[in-house]
């Protein structure tokens, strides 16, 4: 095995088509792009570390007022029920829905409580230059869990039950709703302040790893760091932060083609069956996705109805669109528009777990809606269906490896 040779430089590689650039000239107010792709390389953060260790102590302090306190109270009558945020979970174990009830928990509150946690054991000990044990691994999956806190689409599910409750009873906001709103913003922001190239820096300032001078180097998605090919056959990790690293993707085109057919096949039964039962003063009705959005727009509530249509029904297919799309062209080994698919690519990323609304919605009614004789909802099978379809398709996402767009350029130049 070679020796390892590390040293700190000032370049960035582009994780989607592999262009190493220089970033000699950037200040801490700018961004950059890649010149090749377009895609972001570096934001611009400026004075981040305060501000970002302030956000992150107001976003543990909501986070726990909106976990304990009163979420939102309903009134049909002279009943009224008033739940919590988690209420929701439990009104899924109490009916054995095990499955739904753990992607709820975990989206919605131990994520976030990770994001929140890493946050405060990161830029804490920065603030005084003290280093603990498993920053670097707390980093790590920090990166890796942002896309899965949806706390802010639970928020968006919360404006959405609102409105369609909004005929049947009174609705009313409590301090636990107040405290998410913030807590959404807060956190949002925390993202943006803070500079993970600086923390990484701060805790290996060595950012690029080789055997030998000269070797074909392969960017970390984690760290940014830039290892040697002959590293990455060795040891198969990085050797700054010790995420798995592989010059691509393993199996990726398999795996990403496994999890859409698995999507396609689910997407039926979670549009056709029901996904809640209404019990009605001894009546009872079930809905659909689909027929949701109608009574919404029946109802005269289009804002509303064009959300859950845009994110419960075109999302989906959009995104498994675009995936046979990028899955096709690979194979086919197309040469021409490769930006515009590496757009797509990107798109696939943000807008996948916005579809996650319904489910949160249904969660919202079961836990809420809960008045015997007088008005009753319970959740259906459909819905597990789709929040699997939500799931792999962003696990789909992940697995597909966007540099494999840009191979076909690079043989046609090789050539």
């Amino acid at each position: 095995m070679s020796e390892l040779h590390a040293e700190y430089k000032d370049w960035l590689m582009c994780h989607e088509c592999g262009e190493l650039q220089s970033v000699v000239a950037i200040s801490p107010e700018h961004e950059m792009c890649c010149c090749v792709c377009g895609n972001h390389l570096h934001y611009g953060h400026g004075k981040w570390l305060q501000t970002a260790s302030a956000l992150a102590l107001t976003a543990c302090f909501l986070f726990i007022i909106c976990q304990t306190f009163p979420f939102l109270t309903l009134e049909i009558g002279s009943q009224s029920q008033t739940i919590t945020i988690l209420d929701g979970f439990f009104a899924l174990l109490d009916r054995g829905n095990w499955i739904l009830a753990g992607l709820v928990v975990t989206t919605i509150f131990l994520f976030p409580l990770f994001e929140i946690f890493a946050f405060l054991y990161l830029l804490i000990p920065y603030n005084f230059n003290i280093r603990l044990r498993g920053q670097k691994s707390l980093l790590r999956w920090l990166v890796l869990a942002q896309s899965w806190s949806m706390m802010e689409v639970f928020l968006l599910s919360v404006v959405v039950a609102s409105v369609k409750m909004a005929d049947m009873a009174l609705l009313s906001l409590e301090v636990g709703a107040y405290a998410l709103f913030l807590l959404v913003g807060v956190l949002l922001l925390a993202y943006v302040k803070i500079d993970r190239r600086n923390l990484w820096s701060w805790m290996n300032p060595n950012n690029y790893f080789t055997s030998y001078n000269r070797e074909f180097v392969y960017d970390c998605h984690i760290c940014q760091a830039m290892v040697g090919g002959s590293i990455i056959d060795d040891k198969e990790e990085c050797p700054r932060c010790f995420s798995a690293l592989h010059r691509r993707i393993p199996d990726s085109l398999q795996k990403t083609t496994a999890l859409i057919v698995a999507s396609i096949i689910l997407y039926i039964p979670a549009n056709v069956l029901p996904i809640m039962t209404y019990t009605t003063l001894g009546e009872t009705e079930t809905d659909t996705i689909y027929s949701g959005v109608v009574a919404l727009f029946g109802a005269g509530l289009y804002g509303i109805a064009i959300i859950v249509f845009v994110a419960s029904i075109a999302v989906p297919i959009i995104k498994l669109l675009i995936l046979i799309y990028l899955v096709w062209s690979v194979r086919m080994k197309v040469k021409v528009g490769i930006r515009h698919r590496a757009f797509l690519y990107r798109l696939t990323e943000i807008i996948g777990r916005w579809s996650m609304v319904d489910v949160f919605v249904v969660t919202i009614f079961v836990a809420i809606v809960q008045f015997g004789f007088i008005y009753t909802v319970e959740p259906e099978g459909a819905i597990i269906a789709f929040g699997a379809v939500v799931v792999l398709t962003m696990i789909a996402a992940e697995t597909f490896d966007p540099r494999l767009l840009w191979d076909a350029l690079e043989e046609n130049n090789d050539q």
